[in-house]
């Protein structure tokens, strides 16, 4: 009698116990099933759930086509869970988050067509060697982009072109040497460009064209400070306000700028803004709206007006006046 007592107690196998934990947060659903031991999502996933964690689990390779039932899915959080290789079956047409950061992702799999409201992509932490041209494709709702601590040696020209409403783009801690022209022609919303800790000399001339750049990061490079470095010199002139040092855990808009963060590696360590170009022929271009000079040092030309209506006397101390520049106002 005992026996089947205890028998009675036990779990019914026709109703197994869910392994994920399952709350309410505002108006969604939210399944954590982080660090579960799971090799693929739960059979049992509540139909509308919208936030998904499978963080840190051993995934390896993930596909899509099991979270197809879930139409209201808008999060899905894959961290920390050795993926390998990401594989979109079908459409989840409300998702706007995915994070597969901290994993072994080698590439990209084309996320446009399954992911139509993609609005915030963090890849960041994985071993991407490389994007294709086409990896953003039909992402035009992207808003963030975060591409931290890969591999990336070069980016391929027009790369960021499906995505003119992008406001946050991190590039930093990853092995670019150099930066296509116009990466950021169109994206008239970006607010934050993080480019620190990679292996950069210099950047293109007009690179950031009239764009409004709240909040960039560009210390931690190898700048090299020759002829052709001047348009760069000028910009961080122009936008010392907007440049910052990098601190980890620290909210950007807690941060002081420190336009002295970014240096030259071939001269002493100095401030890259403060650089006078002697023996350049010109220390500008007209075709990236700063006027020619004949003096080789513009601290010390004469009356000297530049683009942004900035005028420099002999002996006095320079002011510059601000800079009409397309794009929206941020909130600072």
């Amino acid at each position: 009698m005992p026996l089947l007592l205890l028998l009675l107690l036990l779990p019914s196998p026709s109703r197994p116990q869910s392994v994920c934990e399952v709350s309410q947060v505002t108006s969604q659903v939210e399944v954590n099933c982080d660090n579960r031991g799971l090799k693929a999502p739960p059979p049992d996933l509540p139909a509308d759930t919208a936030i998904l964690r499978l963080g840190e689990n051993p995934l390896g390779t993930f596909s899509t086509a099991s979270l197809l039932p879930l139409t209201r899915l808008a999060q899905l959080h894959l961290s920390q869970s050795q993926l390998t290789h990401l594989q979109m079956d079908g459409t989840l047409p409300a998702l706007e988050t995915l994070d597969v950061s901290h994993n072994k992702l080698r590439s990209l799999p084309p996320l446009g067509r399954a992911l139509p409201a993609l609005n915030t992509l963090d890849a960041s932490f994985n071993e991407l060697t490389s994007l294709s041209h086409s990896a953003l494709d039909g992402l035009s709702q992207l808003h963030e982009l975060y591409l931290r601590g890969n591999k990336l040696k070069t980016l391929p020209p027009g790369l960021l072109a499906p995505t003119p409403w992008l406001r946050k783009l991190s590039l930093a801690d990853n092995k670019l040497n150099e930066l296509p022209p116009g990466l950021l022609e169109g994206l008239e919303e970006l607010d934050t460009l993080y480019l620190q800790g990679n292996w950069l000399r210099t950047v293109p001339k007009n690179f950031f064209g009239d764009l409004l750049l709240p909040f960039a990061f560009l210390h931690s490079n190898p700048w090299s400070c020759d002829c052709e470095i001047l348009y760069f010199t000028r910009w961080l002139q122009d936008n010392s306000n907007n440049v910052y040092l990098w601190k980890e855990g620290v909210d950007v808009k807690a941060m002081t700028p420190n336009v002295e963060s970014v240096r030259c590696i071939n001269l002493a360590n100095t401030p890259v803004y403060t650089y006078p170009g002697k023996g350049c022929p010109t220390l500008g271009d007209a075709d990236i709206g700063y006027d020619e000079y004949e003096d080789e040092d513009p601290f010390t030309t004469a009356g000297v007006t530049r683009g942004g209506g900035e005028m420099w006397e002999p002996g006095a101390h320079r002011t510059r006046l601000p800079t009409l520049r397309r794009g929206r106002v941020p909130d600072r």
